[in-house]
């Protein structure tokens, strides 16, 4: 029997072991790798190449949904499990238009992330309950809101990495160890985020990162 190859990103140490215990003793399931970041996870994911990967929203360097389009870029067809602290709707619909297959909450029981794993390993899209009624209950809303330009979507892969580091905290000299740029290279990034999402401040682009769930609100 072939067994599916699991790969887990938390930046939470105890949640990765409860994620791994789900699959432990499964015959038809093993754990092939996981991170702690965003960064790391891209590059175990595409050297492990696993069948199924289960990945936090939120994470260091990276976050989940930013890897999951990095991830099917590299890699079309993978599968990704989306976890998420979010119940709100505009996560999920992030989550699914990075090409996530599901989205299932960190409340959720075991049975539930079986469940989404086996649905999306069978070609299919699962999203927790809440989540779902938060789907058709604003269904009318998304599509509206689609129709208008999201000045965020125009972002490039580096511009959304300047703009997570900068709502990290980290400084342009930070930002450019971390990139491999020049620190005019980030200002020059920093400036062309202020422009593009119509920001006069440093504020404005932390606000906007935390709404588009970047970094964590706390």
């Amino acid at each position: 029997m072939k067994k599916t190859r699991i790969f887990i990103a938390d930046d939470h140490p105890v949640l990765r072991s409860g994620i791994r215990a789900v699959f432990t003793g499964r015959p038809e399931y093993t754990v092939v790798g996981e991170a702690d970041g965003g960064v790391e996870a891209l590059k175990g994911i595409l050297s492990l190449k696993p069948d199924c990967v289960i990945m936090d929203i939120t994470m260091p360097d990276l976050n989940g949904i930013e890897a999951t389009k990095r991830i099917l870029e590299e890699l079309p067809g993978s599968r990704v499990v989306i976890l998420s602290m979010h119940t709100d709707v505009y996560h999920a619909v992030d989550a699914f238009r990075a090409g996530a297959l599901a989205y299932v909450l960190k409340d959720s029981g075991p049975a539930e992330l079986l469940s989404a794993v086996e649905k999306v390993m069978a070609g299919e899209k699962f999203a927790s309950p809440a989540v779902t009624a938060g789907l058709l209950n604003d269904f009318v809303d998304i599509i509206r809101k689609e129709q208008s330009h999201d000045p965020f979507d125009a972002l490039s892969h580096r511009e959304r990495e300047v703009l997570q580091l900068i709502a990290d905290g980290a400084t342009s000299k930070e930002v450019a160890g971390r990139l491999f740029i020049s620190v005019s290279t980030v200002k020059s990034h920093r400036n062309n985020l202020m422009k593009k999402l119509d920001c006069n401040d440093m504020a404005g682009l932390i606000k906007i990162a935390i709404r588009k769930g970047l970094v964590k609100s706390e």
